[in-house]
């Protein structure tokens, strides 16, 4: 294997498949990026046998070849180089990194010890703008932690619409508050009806990928998921479970609906969390005719309350949260109004925003 790159190119390469080779695994292959020289093209694999990043750079390429090299050692070493072109040279098991000014040898192992990676069938194709993909992936997989005793929600819910074929939807819950995020194709699919749950390390390595500009493919089979993005491809297992029937906790109407300026509200949130009791971080929110009174109480610290002016339909209503799940619901909202709709301190809340319709939040109250 013999090639010539440009340093640049082959940096960004490295640094897109390089989060996913592990150091903490008994298997040293894994360590370890695959090189793969084709005719113009340099392939770059790296893989955790649960998630695979495959990356495309150009190159001119002498002779074809293909071995794996620590991913750590030949990231670092690129990256802090300062020549335009590089040449690698496969020479008895080490590649040669040469340019005018430097050079390095590394050891390498066998290419035909690095796993196999699944492929995934390309029969259906889902294409979505980069943008909207990954704005639905942040507002959803931002509440997933990776549990293992439930494993069925340590992923992002991604499912069709069999009413609308243009019409996806990505849930995300840790079962104390959920958010769900619509997003549209822009031209019918030939897809059949799916509902898949895609494990949220795959989700937060296809957000640091896109950059939102292009579109994102998207292959959905059985037991994995393909995506591909500009020359990069992401091949992920599926995991295996039902996730739970959330819409029976959604609540249809209301008791009170209150609308109020966000940023203000979550100024409140955030000053009056100060006084909020530790390990339960509660904040108490209580109606009035034209505002909403935020509160907590430390018995040993103090207590503080802020009005916020609001409008208020419906009933006068009084309910308690973690602050932490109402900022973070906040922050996720569009626009510059809020919508909070509750009906009581046993029932979960809806946060939206009337500018983005095809999103809401979902929290569950701390019981008193």
């Amino acid at each position: 294997m013999k090639l010539t790159i440009l340093r640049e190119n082959f940096a960004r390469g490295l640094n897109i498949v390089n989060r996913i080779a592990s150091s903490k695994t008994s298997l040293p292959i894994l360590n370890n990026i695959l090189l793969e020289a084709e005719p113009g093209v340099l392939n770059l694999s790296t893989t955790n046998l649960e998630i695979a990043v495959i990356t495309s750079i150009r190159a001119k390429v002498e002779k074809e070849g293909k071995i794996t090299i620590p991913s750590q050692t030949l990231t670092n070493y690129i990256n802090f180089l300062e020549e335009e072109s590089l040449v690698l040279e496969l020479i008895n098991s080490e590649i040669q990194i040469k340019s005018k000014k430097s050079q390095a040898k590394i050891k390498c192992i066998s290419a035909e010890e690095f796993p196999i990676i699944p492929s995934v069938p390309q029969k259906e194709k889902v294409v979505f703008k980069a943008e909207v993909l990954k704005n639905a992936l942040n507002k959803t997989s931002s509440l997933v932690s990776p549990l293992e005793t439930r494993i069925e929600i340590s992923g992002v819910l991604f499912k069709s619409d069999p009413e609308n074929k243009k019409r996806f939807i990505l849930v995300g819950t840790d079962s104390y508050r959920l958010a769900e995020k619509s997003i549209f194709t822009e031209e019918n699919t030939n897809k059949s009806d799916f509902h898949l749950i895609i494990p949220v390390k795959t989700v937060q390595e296809l957000i640091r990928i896109i950059n939102e500009k292009g579109a994102v493919e998207v292959y959905p089979a059985e037991n994995q998921i393909l995506f591909v993005y500009q020359e990069t491809k992401i091949v992920s297992r599926l995991i295996a479970g039902q996730f739970p029937d959330y819409q029976q906790i959604v609540p249809s109407v209301f008791k009170t609906r209150i609308r109020v300026e966000k940023d203000s509200f979550l100024k409140s949130i955030k000053a009056v969390s100060l006084f909020s009791r530790t390990g339960i971080n509660d904040v108490f929110l209580k109606t009035n005719k034209d505002s909403i009174l935020v509160s907590s109480v430390d018995n040993q610290l103090g207590e503080s309350n802020i009005a916020v002016a609001a409008e208020i339909e419906g009933d006068e209503n009084e309910i308690t949260f973690n602050y932490h799940y109402l900022i973070d619901g906040l922050n996720n909202l569009s626009g510059n109004e809020t919508v909070l709709e509750i009906n009581s301190d046993l029932t979960p809340a809806v946060l939206r925003s009337e500018e983005e319709p095809d999103y809401f939040y979902l929290v569950m109250p701390i019981k008193q």
